[in-house]
């Protein structure tokens, strides 16, 4: 109770420097707290599921090739799973991110809806509310959650009302779903959400009673495995189920690669196509772990700096106390008393901030970050952050001051601490910090702004993108209203927009291993994203172009392969046909483009071009004014799809989508780079100010010999600037390392210019320059008479 009314007396005595510690400490567990608490929520995605670690994702690729995976997969995975004793329990749903439902005479666009079976709920965990969740195997039922209950129905109970189905992904008219029951909301931290579970019985049957005997991926299939089953083994019987089947020789591609993929790793690891939620970005989970700890280093070293030098300033007083009989015991006590004091106060205000701060970190960094109290890793990281901060004090006091001291040397003022290797390490590894975070925040946005602008073979500019979700309409005759716009340029369709899923073609056929990505669209698209043609065969008098575009990269393989058109059709043409397919007609040769980002290179692509109505999915309209071209884009649809909420996107902003990982690291970088060096600031202006007043009397003898303001100065500073030059060595190589290592996530990148570090390096000589100079130019212009009488 002494030393911690001692304690606190004194950092009330000492406000300013008591304010600084504070301050600086508060910033670092803040940022800390804020980054490595959302990496440990995003490492916990689907912990809470029993037997978790024993639930598999199912996939089915085309040809086995992992760059053409998507995270759902063929029917028969399902039939498989009762033919496999190590499957403890299987379930295939369907999922659709956007769906049109009824209620009442109203349409509503709704999110999140799932068609599922009662293993599904098993597995899932899914909590009943009202109702009886084996109801789910009942035709035409539909649970509905928490919120949606609340936002449709308030207090009135939803049970026994009926929600009229009208669209699907690929269902329509699916009828009217009675509700038998409210579930709880889908835990945060699921990779997939839901808000409504219909019953694959009744409207959804037929389909998916089908699904064994097709080739469409249009469900993902779980499984739970037995304790301790080996996942390729179980993916091996799949494949032999499969490979036993009459499904392998029905149209489309022969062979298949089946794997189960864990679904721990789903939220952090799965980067496929069709994911149920997006992801986060592996590449920034490890990125945000390594700047979380290089903040938290940042502030704990400017911790243990100003507490270095309050003790120093305070020797002599410990040494009074180890001089009339105090234990080194107990003098370790009483500072660390300080420290945890000063700890305690900055945990709590850190907490208290990051709580204020939660809308505004979530809108900045986009990204979902709470404090989940209940989880023991809060409680974790603050007792961990609180045994480092007393660690580092009690190894200083124990070591640096009192061991290597006697209270003698301690009272006559023989160890002058201002120029103590310890506290030149310590800001050296602090500036060193501060300059790779520079140098990385240059980089990234480098990098960023690079695949941003890099030619992508196509015109991503005022390019408005229309979902069309009724296809019971003509859409060439909207198209043809929308080009009679004078703000429209031309009007193209296709099943796909750049960076959707495409399908996949088996190249097999061509006399080439793997897939290509294959697009449906029509010849309008091409013109409309300006996708030149550097071969074209179309016949100029055609009506209606139809035949297959492939790009350059595919045409030099077949090239390759078979040396001219005239071998490669008559290769193709020999190989026999399947039930429905027809002869490919070659009708030109696209330029290279960039379907997906820039994390990929440029693979085999073929466009089948054709008029038909399913190609309208995503209608792209090239517009040359953006605001008067929208005008008329809404206006043409209200006349046209009059009761239907018009759903559109930019291209541009779309692809700028892909690189949202990056884009968040950017700011990331950003921000806590402006935090390092705040922080920064603080500890080198305390440490000047202390270093400042250990030499107060070198000073005043300097200033009454004739030493100018400059030379006093320049004195000063020559130190600080060798110290950022040291860090400057040691920080170059590392950042390198690190950034050359990030870069390697990308198919295309920028160079790792000279100037980067150049002026990483620079700016920390100057901030710490001008911190430095202010401190200096305060004690050389003092009075040197009272500089004297002050020691």
């Amino acid at each position: 109770m002494y030393n911690l009314k001692i304690t606190i007396r004194r950092l009330f005595k000492d406000k300013a420097f008591s304010l600084i510690n504070i301050s600086g400490l508060v910033i670092g567990i803040s940022s800390f707290l804020v980054l490595f608490i959302h990496v440990s929520n995003e490492k916990s995605f689907d912990k809470h599921f029993a037997g978790h670690q024993n639930i598999y994702r199912v996939t089915s690729v085309p040809g086995g090739l992992e760059n053409t995976a998507w995270a759902r997969s063929m029917g028969i995975v399902y039939a498989a799973s009762e033919e496999i004793p190590e499957v403890e329990l299987a379930t295939q749903f369907s999922h659709c991110d956007e769906g049109t439902i009824k209620m009442g005479e109203t349409s509503i666009a709704q999110k999140n809806i799932m068609s599922v079976d009662e293993a599904f709920m098993e597995l899932f965990e899914v909590e009943p509310v009202v109702g009886d969740l084996a109801e789910i195997s009942k035709p035409n039922t539909v649970f509905i959650t928490e919120d949606f209950a609340r936002k449709y129905y308030g207090n009135l109970n939803p049970v026994g009302q009926t929600i009229t189905i009208e669209a699907l992904q690929y269902s329509r008219d699916l009828g009217d779903y009675e509700i038998r029951g409210v579930v709880k909301n889908t835990h945060p931290k699921t990779h997939f959400r839901y808000e409504l579970l219909l019953s694959q019985k009744g409207g959804l049957q037929e389909r998916f009673e089908s699904l064994p005997n097709r080739k469409i991926q249009w469900t993902y299939n779980y499984f739970k495995l037995q304790k301790d089953t080996d996942p390729k083994l179980v993916a091996e019987k799949v494949t032999a189920f499969y490979d036993n089947s009459s499904l392998k020789t029905t149209p489309g591609p022969q062979e298949y690669g089946f794997a189960l993929f864990p679904m721990d790793n789903i939220h952090l690891k799965s980067d496929y196509r069709f994911e149920l939620r997006e992801s986060s970005s592996k590449i920034n989970i490890g990125l945000f772990i390594l700047i979380s700890f290089v903040i938290l280093t940042i502030s704990l070293l400017n911790f243990t700096n100003l507490s270095i030098a309050k003790l120093i300033k305070r020797s002599k007083e410990l040494g009074l106390k180890k001089s009339i009989g105090a234990t080194k015991s107990q003098l370790i006590k009483q500072v660390l008393m300080e420290v945890i004091l000063v700890c305690l106060m900055a945990i709590s205000i850190s907490l208290l901030t990051i709580e204020g701060l939660k809308p505004v970190i979530n809108r900045l960094f986009e990204i979902e970050f709470d404090i989940y109290f209940s989880e023991p890793v809060v409680y974790l990281t603050i007792i961990g952050v609180l045994l480092t901060c007393l660690l580092l004090s009690a190894f200083f006091v124990a070591i640096f001051l009192l061991a290597r001291s006697s209270a003698i040397d301690i009272l006559a003022g023989r160890n002058n601490f201002s120029g103590s290797y310890v506290l030149k390490s310590l800001l050296v590894v602090q500036v060193t910090i501060v300059i790779v975070l520079i140098s990385g925040t240059f980089l990234v946005n480098k990098q960023i702004d690079f695949v941003l602008n890099k030619p992508l073979g196509f015109d991503k500019e005022n390019v408005v993108v229309l979902h069309l979700t009724d296809l019971s309409k003509d859409p060439a005759v909207f198209a043809r209203e929308l080009e009679k716009q004078s703000q429209v340029v031309s009007v193209g369709m296709t099943a796909q927009h750049f960076g959707y899923p495409a399908q996949a073609y088996d190249l097999e056929g061509l006399g080439l291993d793997g897939n290509a990505e294959f697009v449906f669209a029509n010849y309008d698209y091409l013109k409309t994203m300006n996708i030149k043609l550097i071969q074209n065969w179309i016949k100029p008098d055609a009506d209606t172009v139809r035949g297959m575009v492939i790009n350059n990269h595919l045409y030099q393989r077949l090239m390759e392969k078979h040396g001219s058109m005239e071998n490669l059709l008559a290769y193709s043409n020999a190989q026999p046909l399947g039930p429905g397919e027809t002869r490919i007609n070659y009708i030109g040769v696209a330029e290279d483009f960039n379907y997906s980002s820039a994390h990929e290179s440029i693979g085999d692509y073929m466009f089948w071009l054709d008029e038909g109505g399913n190609r309208a999915r995503f209608t792209h309209i090239r517009i040359n004014n953006v605001y008067a071209g929208m005008e008329a884009i809404k206006r043409t649809w209200n006349e046209y799809y009059p009761n239907q909420e018009l759903d559109y996107f930019f291209i541009d902003e779309k692809i700028a989508q892909q690189y949202k990982a990056e884009t968040i690291l950017s700011r990331i970088l950003f921000a806590f780079s402006t935090i390092g060096i705040l922080i920064s600031i603080i500890g080198i202006s305390a440490l000047a100010l202390f270093i400042s007043q250990q030499r107060t009397k070198e000073i005043g003898i300097r200033k009454v010999n004739g030493a100018t303001v400059s030379e006093i100065l320049g004195l000063l500073n020559q130190s600080f600037v060798k110290w950022v030059l040291i860090a400057f060595v040691i920080a170059t190589p590392l950042s390198f390392y690190t950034m050359s290592k990030w870069l390697e996530n990308f198919a295309y990148k920028t160079n790792m210019s000279w100037w980067i570090f150049a002026l990483a390096g620079a700016l920390a000589l100057v901030f710490a320059l001008i911190t430095v100079t202010w401190h200096s130019w305060r004690a050389a212009t003092r009075n040197p008479v009272e500089s004297l009488r002050y020691e």
